[in-house]
Order: C-alpha cells, then structure tokens, then sequence
C-alpha cells in the first residue's frame, strides 16, 4: 500500500514501522533458547537489579501485576532465578541463580548476534548515534 508523505515523513509512524520488525528479529534470536523477548529481558532486569521486587521489575516491563507474576513464576520454574527475603516482609527480592547467571549470559550473546544483524544495515557511528537518539527520547521529561 502506498503510504503519503506527511505519514512517510512522520518518525513516529516509522518506529512503529521498525518494532514489529525488531520484534520478531529478537524472538528468532532467542528462539534456540527457548525464551520470549519479553522473559528474557526480566531476565536480564533481574540481573541487573538484584533483590528487585516483582512489582519493580513489573514496572520496568510495563506489564501489570498478574503478567509479572507469571513471568516469575516461569523464570522460577526453569531455575533461573530465586525468590529470596526482602527487608520488605511482604515482597520477595528476585535473583538469578548460578544457572540463571549463565543463561542470561547466554540471551547476551544471543543478542549482540541479533543487534549485529538487524542492525546491521546501519553503520557504528548510525547505531550509536540512534541509541543516544532514543535513550534521550526515553528519558525525556514529560
């Protein structure tokens, strides 16, 4: 389908354009693994954060409660990571265990082969150029 100018030339329209894409590029990277895009970012969250919270890392997922849950309860299931105590009684810390520390590693090599891919059509100095781009819009005041 023909798309017009003013949409072509809108830069919302193309990121929106580009994340089905970049998407479904990061599941079939990780699809060896066994993990969804979504998973293995919590993953990588948890390692990041360790003793987050379920509702932090549902916060940084953007899912609601019973979304996070079931993504941790996953992660726990595959002995990915653990629910520890928490200086807050009513919440667990979440930390990856000794196998979860060699998955995420890796999802990360999964990952960079992905970037390297997708992103490929790209020079260095584009890709970096395009993460400050969007780190900046991200992290923007409303």
């Amino acid at each position: 389908m023909k798309v017009g100018g003013d949409l072509a030339g809108q830069l919302g329209y193309q990121v929106q354009l580009v994340h089905p894409m970049a998407h479904e590029a990061a599941r079939a990277a990780l699809e060896h693994l066994d993990i969804t895009p979504a998973r293995a970012t919590a993953l990588l969250l948890i390692r990041a954060n360790p003793g987050c919270s379920q509702s932090a890392l549902g916060g940084a997922l953007n899912v609601n409660r019973s979304s996070a849950m079931k993504i941790v309860d996953l992660l726990e299931g595959r002995g990915l990571i653990r629910r520890a105590p928490s200086a807050d009684p009513r919440a667990h810390a979440l930390e990856l265990t000794a196998k979860g520390e060699q998955f995420a590693a890796d999802v990360d090599v999964a990952l960079e082969e992905n970037e390297r891919r997708f992103f490929g059509v790209l020079s260095a100095a584009e890709r970096k150029s395009l993460l400050e781009m969007l780190q900046r819009l991200h992290h923007r005041e409303p």
